[in-house]
């Protein structure tokens, strides 16, 4: 452990669900066994941290209050006893959303830690990024690489790394149509790491704005929603990968009239309702559709590397952290074309 550390901190808090985050002094967190304590430098605010704020997700009332935020990033300044593996004081690392998971079911043993059961998150069960300071699991600590800038780089462990799983899980191949609906901060992610992949990349939205966006970031078709997105894409050579980040069930339609056969059909964003998929659509088609959530630790390792030696330009709009509620109301207004991020030295 190191000293002189301040004993409180500034926090925004989230006392219960639908109410507004409030800047306020808390305790500074202490590192125990197997932990760090991180001094924020940045943090991206994320469509999920909406959700949360506004009680979509349903937390149980004796998880408030709560700090949301994650995609921090920031260094270590203190070291919990007994803490074998933890990074120097000094290292910078990023906080992502997976918390910790249990490391001893299938899933943690076999590589797809982020479908553990046990899994816990940051911002959820645990306090976030939000905050001056933050614990981490030294188990869950990745250093951030040199060349990963610390404002631009915070989004890359939520929204970046949540577009990369999804490709990767999809196995997306050089010359393959990816079709990527919803062409918000996750969706130009997606269509700079396709594009980096050796994909021809259509994008689908409702917002001309983020259209526009989009094909500057690299995307090959830009087609507005609508009834006869899907057709569009069909008739200029159909999806052999669609993936979904558009936070609504309207979309199907879209997805099901774009796909080739024998498509990967990808669902990212948080979609409660129900949604029309017929069996002998599935069937007939030889489609694979299934879920992508965020990414392992060795996803996120594998992404900063990449993000590092090949610059992703999506627009970072800044903030101090007494912006942050106001910030998440612009997301709920839909007047955020890029990401936001709060910079600590603001």
């Amino acid at each position: 452990m190191t000293d002189a550390l301040p004993t409180r901190m500034m926090a925004a808090v989230c006392d219960g669900p639908g109410t507004a985050l409030d800047l306020r002094e808390v305790d500074t967190p202490v590192p125990g066994s197997g932990e760090v304590l991180v001094k924020l430098e940045s943090c991206g605010v994320c469509h999920s941290d909406l959700h949360l704020r506004d009680g979509e997700e349903n937390l149980p009332d004796a998880f408030y209050p709560v700090i949301f935020g994650h995609e921090g990033i920031g260094r270590v300044v203190a070291i919990g006893a007994d803490s074998p593996g933890a990074p120097d004081l000094g290292t910078r690392v990023g906080l992502p959303w997976l918390y910790d998971t249990c490391l001893a079911c299938k899933p943690c043993r076999s590589g797809w830690e982020t479908f553990c059961t046990s899994q816990t998150a940051r911002g959820v069960q645990h306090n976030g990024a939000f905050a001056e300071y933050a614990i981490s699991p030294v188990a869950f600590t990745i250093p951030v690489p040199d060349g990963i800038d610390v404002v631009k780089g915070a989004p890359l462990l939520c929204a970046g790394l949540t577009a990369w799983s999804a490709l990767a899980r999809a196995e997306v191949q050089p010359g393959q149509n990816v079709l990527i609906v919803g062409a918000g901060g996750l969706g130009q992610y997606a269509v700079m790491i396709a594009k980096a992949r050796g994909a021809q990349v259509f994008v689908v939205d409702r917002d001309a704005a983020k259209l526009k966006t989009a094909k500057a970031l690299g995307a090959d078709h830009i087609i507005p929603a609508g009834p006869k997105a899907g057709a569009q894409v069909k008739a200029a050579g159909g999806a052999d990968v669609a993936l979904n980040f558009a936070p609504s069930p309207a979309v199907w339609d879209t997805i099901r009239d774009a796909v080739n056969p024998m498509s990967a059909v990808v669902a990212v964003a948080m979609v409660h309702e129900l949604v029309d998929l017929s069996l002998m659509w599935l069937i007939d088609g030889g489609h694979r559709v299934f879920g992508s959530s965020v990414g392992t630790r060795q996803a996120m390792i594998d992404f900063l590397d990449f993000a590092a030696r090949h610059p992703l330009p999506i627009d970072i709009e800044t903030l101090p952290l007494a912006g942050v509620d106001e910030a998440l109301n612009r997301l709920k207004r839909g007047e955020v074309t890029g990401r936001l991020c709060i910079d600590f030295s603001l």
